[in-house]
Formats: structure tokens, sequence, C-alpha cells
């Protein structure tokens, strides 16, 4: 049986590893605009989005094959973002619909990641990002997620939310962007020794 998480602990040498340079320049890429970023995906403004704002989304989300993004048609990449953000179907149809290969809403070069980072900027007290840092850290703290690789990608990113969600919850953060920030830190050599990889 797994060690019992040291919850308190853990969120303190997160907070104090605040200002390491590896993580500043994680928060800096990823959320210092989000403001700005979350203004450009409103629904209002969804149809002035230029492919210039979409690939800084796309970048900031951490997408690598930026060659592959840019060949989708900007009036694509509008519908699917209008599709996931603002369509009335639930939740895990509308995140399969644009994150898995056969999905209507599929954008490519794209996948779990960039989906994840747009509704996370969206409302981010409500979506978790879902990237390999959140399955590394929450399998680095025992919280069980061998659930996101079998079935629909739709229903793992639920799966996800439960387990950011608890992470949220016990280091008393104010939204999953903090908790983003606290995966990058704990999946990698930044975290304390016994949380080591």
């Amino acid at each position: 049986m797994a060690e019992p998480v040291d919850w308190q602990g853990l969120g303190q040498a997160f907070n104090e590893s605040g200002s390491q340079p590896k993580l500043t320049k994680y928060r800096l890429r990823k959320w210092s605009r989000s403001p700005e970023f979350a203004g450009w995906i409103e629904q209002d403004c969804l149809t002035r989005l230029c492919m210039e704002q979409a690939l800084v989304l796309y970048t900031a989300s951490g997408g690598s094959k930026r060659d592959d993004f840019k060949s989708n048609p900007i009036a694509e990449i509008r519908d699917s973002l209008d599709f996931l953000l603002y369509d009335t179907v639930q939740l895990e149809g509308r995140f399969q619909e644009c994150a898995d290969g056969a999905g209507a809403f599929k954008l490519t070069g794209t996948g779990k990641e960039f989906v994840s980072y747009l509704l996370c900027l969206s409302e981010p007290r409500i979506f978790a990002v879902w990237n390999a840092n959140s399955e590394k850290a929450l399998k680095k703290l025992g919280i069980d997620m061998r659930t996101l690789r079998r079935g629909p990608i739709g229903i793992g990113y639920i799966d996800l939310l439960e387990g950011a969600a608890l992470v949220q919850r016990r280091l008393g953060m104010g939204d999953f962007r903090s908790v983003d920030e606290f995966f990058y830190w704990a999946s990698r050599p930044l975290a304390p020794p016994e949380f080591a990889p």
C-alpha cells in the first residue's frame, strides 16, 4: 500500500519553489496572458480570431506540431473552438469530438493538451489541463488514473477532472491554472526528493 500523501508539506514545498526559473518560465508561457487569451475565445470574439492568435494559443498550450496546426483553415479552427466551448452537447461529447483522431471537430496537430488548455482558459475554476505532466503527477501522488487510457477520450477527461479536483481541494488552490503549474512542478526533479521521479 502506498504511503499517504503529506499534502500540507507538498503544498508548502510547491509554494516555496514559486520562483524557480523553470517553473517561472512555464508559468509565463502558459498563463501570464490568460486573461487576454480568454478574451480571444469568448463566443462573440471567436468570429474575429485570426491565425496569428490561434498559433499563439497553440504554442501556449504546449503544441509542438506548428506546421500541422497551421494547415487548418481559420474557419475550421473557429468552428472547432465554438463547438468545444459553447455547444450544448455534454462535456465528454465535446471533448471527444475535438480531441479524438476520428472526431468531427478535431484539428490537425492537436490533441487533449490543446483542447483541455482552451477549456481551462475559458473556465479556469471548472476545467483542468490534461497533459503528460498531469498524468505523471497524479500517478506519483498515488491517485488511480489507469482509466485515462481506456475507453473514449471524452470519458477519460471526466476522470482526469476528478483527479485534478482532488489535488485542487487538498492543496487549497484557487483554480486549475495553479493545479497545472503544480503538475508541471511535481512531474519534474523540481519537486522535493521524497517526491522525485
